[in-house]
């Protein structure tokens, strides 16, 4: 792609009079004026062209105009996109609307929201399925006619008809199945033709390497029998991960999948004490403590501005846990004496070895449009039952409510 770029970027310094619309179509947005011209410019990017009502242009001279399919006959945008402004088949007292261009040819493919149409020189068809109801043997049954495979055959019969047959009786009504079978049309006929989509990934897949911390507040779940009054030195733990995002869907352009393996490691001190009739407990236990975490959400696009996107995710936490007591001791007294009865080493905290727990999410993706670029993200992650306290043959489990803060670079 570099390669391509740069061959084209000498081509048009070498030859810019000659070859003036080239290089602007391999850099730029357009639209196409009434009068058939094209005008190069910015287009404003949006979620989804295939739904969009109207556009937003800035021509080079920084002059920013509305289009809606009414002003333009189409436009074209850099990654390979373009559209027209046609009325939808049967329809013909509504307003125009822009179509994706997804084939160009003799015979060509459009797409309005999740409707695909067929178009030549004399038809323009829509490839639906219709529903109606058959009479079987007295009962009334809905049935399902796929009509747009007889609109197929029509509008692409030729000299591979046999061939294309076939191919069209198993396609299905998605953009993918539908290409499949244009291109086994034109192959066999030997035409040219233009698919629009090529430059547009079905999904962008990015690394994201960041670091972060996490602060925990606890509290007692409602099957405890009693509270035992505790503190921890910290509250907060340092943390590194690793994971891969998938978004820039095609299909689902505000969606976003990502998944993760993150790792936290530190040494800390629970100090606590439990009153009991006339006795008198206290303890203090270090330990080390290391979670695996295998975070999983599924994010969806609130809103973007020109460089920069906000998303809300949802999903679930994985953590293993492992502990390690370094020293623990328990001092047993008599409250109405000052010497102590027993002092014995025990441990008393114990944490889950492994914890399901469900999580949000708010993030910020810095400079989403560009191949490198920041991401931050604000985590709040409810853990039951995360750890047990046992002093004296009691048992306390407590909640933990985890919000975190991650910033990381997506590679």
């Amino acid at each position: 792609m570099r390669i391509t770029r740069l061959l084209a970027a000498i081509i048009c310094y070498l030859f810019s009079t000659s070859y003036a619309a080239f290089c602007q179509d391999v850099n730029q947005d357009y639209i196409i004026n009434k009068e058939g011209h094209k005008i190069y410019g910015t287009i404003k990017k949006s979620f989804d062209f295939n739904k969009a009502k109207f556009i937003p242009f800035i021509t080079e001279e920084g002059e920013k105009t509305r289009y809606y399919p009414d002003d333009i006959e189409g436009f074209g945008l850099v990654n390979g996109r373009k559209f027209k402004s046609r009325i939808l088949p049967e329809e013909e007292e509504e307003e125009p609307v822009f179509h994706q261009i997804i084939i160009n040819g003799k015979v060509s493919l459009l797409s309005y929201k999740n409707r695909f149409f067929i178009e030549n020189e004399d038809y323009f068809l829509e490839l639906n399925i219709v529903s109606e109801t058959k009479d079987a043997e007295g009962n009334l049954v809905r049935a399902k006619d796929r009509e747009y495979m007889g609109r197929l055959s029509y509008m692409l019969y030729g000299p591979c008809g046999d061939v294309l047959q076939e191919k069209i009786a198993t396609t299905n009504l998605s953009e993918k199945e539908l290409i499949s079978t244009f291109k086994v049309y034109y192959e066999c006929e030997q035409i040219p033709y233009a698919l629009n989509v090529e430059k547009l990934p079905f999904v962008r897949a990015s690394l994201v390497a960041g670091a972060g911390i996490s602060f925990t507040q606890s509290y007692l779940t409602k099957d405890s029998f009693d509270e035992i009054p505790h503190v921890f030195d910290t509250q907060h733990n340092p943390y590194i991960s690793l994971g891969v995002k998938l978004d820039q869907w095609r299909r689902l352009p505000r969606f976003a999948f990502d998944a993760g393996i993150g790792f936290t490691k530190g040494e800390n001190v629970i100090n606590m004490e439990l009153f009991k009739p006339n006795q008198r407990y206290s303890a203090t236990e270090e330990y080390s403590r290391s979670s695996l975490i295998v975070p999983i959400f599924i994010n969806y696009l609130l809103f973007r501005t020109e460089k920069n996107e906000f998303y809300l995710g949802a999903g679930t936490v994985v953590r293993t846990n492992t502990l390690e007591s370094k020293f623990s001791i328990v001092d047993h007294k008599i409250t109405y004496e000052p010497v102590t009865v027993r002092l014995y080493e025990e441990s008393v905290l114990t944490y889950s070895s492994s914890k399901f727990s469900p999580a949000i999410k708010l993030g910020i993706n810095f400079l989403y449009n560009r191949r490198f670029g920041i991401v931050s993200e604000f985590q709040l992650e409810h853990i039951s039952k995360e750890y047990t306290i046992d002093l004296s043959s009691r048992q306390s489990y407590y909640n933990s409510l985890v919000a975190s803060y991650m910033i990381g670079f997506r590679l």
